[in-house]
């Protein structure tokens, strides 16, 4: 026991200092460069001045002109050059579509073709490529140059994979098996539903793990279940050397090490967490070390150390992955890259005030000329900085093409509603205290049970909330995104409110 503790604690400065060649065939290096959740963001991009200082995005070291992916192929490739003669393996953790107007016009196509310039080696699908339909998936992978796994997807029908599970592949002197899973809620979205069921992903690893622990020297799981998930999995399923994980946008600065509950007789005993955030404005970097046992021959897993490198504007741009990138940029520059509007300041969230959201609605009540609009949480996904606003800027905000719907709804289903999904509001102020409505008014008038209200809300919200209560609606076929300009556009210059109007407790 004391010569393991001696060895960590040599392993610990090695790791602390950085690694170097070794000739002996003692020491093996493995760096796993990782992205998740870029969304779509292959040109650069900035945050707004004004984020919520509590906020992952007011931590970042570098806010404006970052990402974009000719840049992060360079950064690839220099890293690659300078690993060597150690081998690099470049992953990407699911969700590289459904977030700009690329994914909107090409629906996926570009991301794919970007992340072959980039030369990725490995990805699995997050619930965002399946806003598809399933033949524009299986499109996909069949593109990508790199190997898709996800082991939790199945055909509904004849219970074969939809991808292959997993992989098992030799790298230099190292067998490395990988495995992908998605969160279970992907089985609601258009791809899933057509024949395609999502199995638990627990139960799934449960059963494959300890096969691939039996024929490889590391178990790295490709993961789009969210931090919580893939914390939990990392303690209930011992076995799993790294998780590069996605789907919750979490920044780890450094790697979390979980240790399994079960200890097991191999390497440090836990599972290495990475997440990047999202959009590729940062690049994560896993140095994993090896040391060859003895008694076995094989390399076993004892240490790690992880960082996000920042993806920059002094970072030039790849010319090969640039020229991908602009062949499809070329046909929607003309239509993305024009002003509508100005404005006037940031609209960003303070506290329980949604000012981007609010925007949003404002501007649909006041199009549609009705009481009142409700917008859910996470469908607008960016917030807006102050200065000109481009088309592409909106389409950011709501690139998933949804349409406005009309519905007519009882006072009190609407409170209801309120309570239950907690929607940012045009129209309503309310407030909700320990799950409890404690103050619902419409246009400055208290909200009646048994009056009938006319209201609007996006196509998606409509599907998932207000089919299930037996509530009807008439799609309008007019784009969120389309009235939302047409608004900024008459308006001209915008600003952001900061009223009130939704208080959650």
């Amino acid at each position: 026991m004391k010569k393991t503790w001696l060895l960590f604690s040599l392993l610990g400065v090695v790791v602390q200092l950085g690694y170097s060649a070794d000739t002996s065939g003692r020491w093996f290096r493995l760096t796993i460069l990782h992205t998740n959740d870029t969304h779509g963001h292959l040109l650069p991009f900035s945050y707004p001045e004004g984020l919520d200082p509590n906020s992952q995005e007011a931590a970042l070291p570098h806010k404006r002109n970052i990402g974009g992916v000719a840049r992060r192929a360079t950064l690839i490739r220099r890293l690659r050059e300078a690993l060597q003669p150690y081998p690099t393996l470049v992953i990407d953790a699911g969700d590289y579509m459904d977030g700009t107007p690329f994914s909107l016009e090409y629906r996926g196509e570009a991301d794919v073709a970007c992340m072959n310039a980039c030369e990725y080696d490995f990805a699995t699908l997050g619930n965002h490529e399946f806003s598809n339909t399933l033949d524009e998936v299986l499109r996909l992978v069949r593109m990508g140059k790199f190997q898709t796994v996800c082991a939790n997807l199945r055909y509904r029908d004849t219970n074969e994979p939809l991808v292959p599970p997993y992989v098992i592949t030799q790298v230099g002197e190292l067998r490395v098996a990988l495995f992908g899973l998605v969160m279970t809620d992907t089985q609601n979205y258009r791809g899933a539903r057509e024949r395609v069921a999502v199995l638990n992903p627990f139960e799934v690893a449960l059963q494959l793990v300890p096969q691939l622990r039996a024929q490889a020297d590391v178990v790295i799981l490709i993961s789009h279940l969210g931090i919580s998930d893939e914390e939990r999995l990392a303690r209930e399923v011992p076995g799993i050397d790294v998780i590069v994980g996605g789907h919750s946008h979490t920044r780890l600065t450094t790697p979390r090490f979980i240790e399994w509950q079960q200890k097991a007789p191999v390497n440090l005993g836990g599972t290495v967490i990475v997440q990047a955030h999202q959009w590729g404005g940062e690049l994560g970097r896993l140095d994993l070390l090896f040391w060859r046992n003895a008694e076995t021959n094989r390399l076993e897993l004892v240490g790690y150390k992880g960082q996000l490198v920042p993806v920059t504007a002094d970072i030039p741009e790849d010319p090969a992955t640039k020229r991908v990138l602009e062949r499809y940029w070329r046909r929607i520059a003309g239509k993305y890259g024009r002003v509508v509007g100005t404005a006037a300041d940031d609209f960003v969230r303070r506290g329980d005030d949604f000012a981007h959201y609010y925007l949003v609605g404002d501007a649909v009540r006041a199009m549609l000329g009705v009481e009142f609009d409700l917008q859910n949480l996470f469908g607008i996904r960016i917030e807006l900085a102050r200065g000109a606003i481009r088309y592409y800027d909106l389409a950011r905000m709501m690139p998933f093409g949804n349409t406005i719907v009309r519905f007519e709804i009882t006072g009190r289903d609407l409170k209801r509603l309120l309570v239950e999904q907690r929607p940012t509001v045009s129209g309503i102020r309310y407030r909700v205290e320990n799950r409890q409505l404690v103050e619902a008014t419409l246009n400055g008038q208290p909200i009646e049970d048994d009056r009938i209200y006319k209201g609007t809300t996006n196509s998606y919200f409509a599907d998932r909330y207000l089919k299930p209560m037996g509530i009807s609606y008439a799609d309008t076929g007019k784009k969120l995104l389309d009235v939302v300009a047409d608004y900024i556009r008459r308006q001209r210059v915008v600003a952001p409110v900061y009223d009130g109007r939704r208080v959650v407790r």
